[in-house]
């Protein structure tokens, strides 16, 4: 079982370095080119049958290039190469219903709002804001860069638990290791005058730092008492950047409470959906939860020039 852990692990920290190598040689940008294709293509033939054809092939075409040149056939469930396998996930999902965003040009705003009250939003596919819904948190006060960095680095295994199944995200940022985000000099982790900006997210897992940091914040009161709930939440970070513009992998309906700073949220629909709902914007401020069912919904974020925002994200269904 060791052994086999070894293994997993030193096949990680390898695709790691593959995945630096691709985005050093310009990778990331042909893939972030290529899906930003497909996140704005615009149906003109009169067939929109073959449209969806055409943007099934395409990307499909291009997942098959881009395994055959780097020989990942055997390491895309890491999801390293290609970041949460959001092009494999876009080839292969079925299509979507455009119901669900027809009509939709913003969120959904909700304040002081009951349990019962949210039973008749509580499932729907969104964007939902709920204001000021977690101005209670003590996170708000107290979450920081330092408190995260001195957990990580005193808690054994912190680290290692990355590797074992929890997802680092750097979206566009130069960092590959939630270990190189906590080694970055003071000035760049202020994001002073002349450095770069940075944006991460990662699956907050390690058992003995998720008991710690949920002293700081509980499951949105409002959402269902019997709804089920992922054992782990996310933790994103940083300033400007954001997210780019993805659909997500996962179970469930999504939340993220916007623990510190403000986010500009940019949606758009899947491709096939184009041609009757619209890509929109909304802002969201600290204290705010936002409601998505994030895939069927693009989504990109990005944050105020010179600010700070750490958000706290999970799921439910």
């Amino acid at each position: 079982m060791q052994k086999n852990n070894r293994e997993r692990r030193n096949l990680r920290r390898k695709i790691k370095i593959l995945q630096k190598s691709a985005i050093e040689r310009g990778l990331n940008g042909v893939l972030l080119q290529e899906y930003n294709f497909v996140c704005n293509y615009k149906h003109e033939a009169a067939n929109k049958g073959s449209n969806k054809k055409l943007i099934v092939a395409i990307v499909t075409s291009f997942i098959v290039g881009v395994i055959s040149l780097y020989f990942v056939n055997s390491i895309l469930s890491t999801r390293c190469l290609l970041p949460s396998n959001y092009l494999v996930w876009e080839a292969t999902r079925p299509l979507a219903d455009c119901a669900y965003c027809g009509n939709v040009t913003k969120p959904i705003i909700l304040r002081n709002i009951s349990r019962r009250e949210f039973v008749r939003y509580a499932y729907s596919s969104g964007p939902i804001i709920v204001k000021n819904a977690i101005r209670k948190w003590k996170a708000t006060r107290k979450f920081s860069f330092k408190l995260f960095q001195q957990l990580y680095e005193k808690t054994a295994g912190s680290y290692e638990s990355l590797d074992e199944g929890c997802q680092f995200l750097n979206f566009k940022t130069d960092l590959f290791t939630l270990q190189e985000v906590f080694s970055m000099s003071e000035a760049r982790i202020r994001n002073e005058e002349g450095q770069k900006p940075w944006y991460v997210g990662w699956g907050n897992c390690h058992p003995d730092i998720l008991a710690n940091v949920r002293q700081y914040y509980d499951i949105p009161e409002f959402l269902p008492l019997d709804a089920e709930f992922p054992a782990t939440e996310n933790i994103f970070f940083g300033y400007e950047i954001g997210a780019v513009m993805h659909l997500d992998y996962i179970a469930r309906l999504m939340w993220q409470g916007q623990v510190k700073g403000n986010k500009t949220w940019s949606l758009a629909p899947v491709p096939e959906c184009d041609h009757v709902c619209q890509k929109f914007d909304f802002y969201v401020e600290p204290g705010d939860v936002v409601l998505l069912d994030t895939r069927i919904w693009y989504h990109a974020t990005r944050i105020p020039k010179g600010q700070f925002s750490m958000t706290v994200q999970s799921e439910y269904g």
